[in-house]
């Protein structure tokens, strides 16, 4: 796929994998929009690559659908979504102060589960409107999972359990998109 000049969208974009994806793909002549809940990450990050920072938890649908017009005009024409947001607290479901705290696994469910397909939602709409390259694409979404999501650690539960949602997810919205 042709990325010189396309648009990108790096969820997660301010800190880690996140930001260095967001660098190489400005390298490679992408106009990228760096997406983290932490808006000065955002910002440093866009401010080095030249690109475009918004800030906003990305589980939230209503933000999302908010900022996402703004992303896009600052993108121009989106080829591509790199989900990296994720969050990784670790804890023991029965922990020597009690049992684990049920709002922190519904966090991690929620960034990097919910969070991913929201992106992935608005991205693919907007993508599956734009005419197809060359070779047929019209774009591409990458969701970031882990191999804790199959060999998920002591402590990990929420994380594995958040990340075996974003394997899962993947391959049938992949097949639904194929037809774009």
């Amino acid at each position: 796929m042709r990325v010189e000049g396309s648009g990108a969208i790096v969820t997660g974009g301010g800190s880690g994998l996140g930001s260095a994806t967001a660098e190489a793909l400005a390298a490679a002549g992408m106009r990228v929009a760096v997406v983290d809940r932490e808006a000065e990450r955002a910002r440093a990050t866009a401010e080095r690559i030249g690109g475009s920072a918004f800030a906003f938890d990305v589980a939230d649908g209503p933000a999302a659908e908010r900022i996402f017009p703004a992303i896009l005009e600052a993108v121009g024409e989106l080829r591509l979504l790199v989900n990296c947001a994720g969050v990784a607290p670790a804890g023991l479901v029965v922990g020597k102060d009690g049992p684990a705290s049920l709002e922190t696994f519904e966090q991690v469910v929620r960034v990097n589960l919910v969070g991913t397909f929201n992106l992935l939602r608005l991205a693919a709409f907007a993508m599956s409107r734009l005419e197809p390259l060359a070779e047929g694409e019209r774009g591409l979404v990458v969701n970031t999972a882990s191999i804790a999501a199959f060999e998920g650690q002591i402590g990990q539960a929420a994380y594995a359990a958040s990340k075996g949602g974003v394997a899962s997810l993947t391959l049938p919205v992949a097949r639904e998109l194929a037809r774009f």
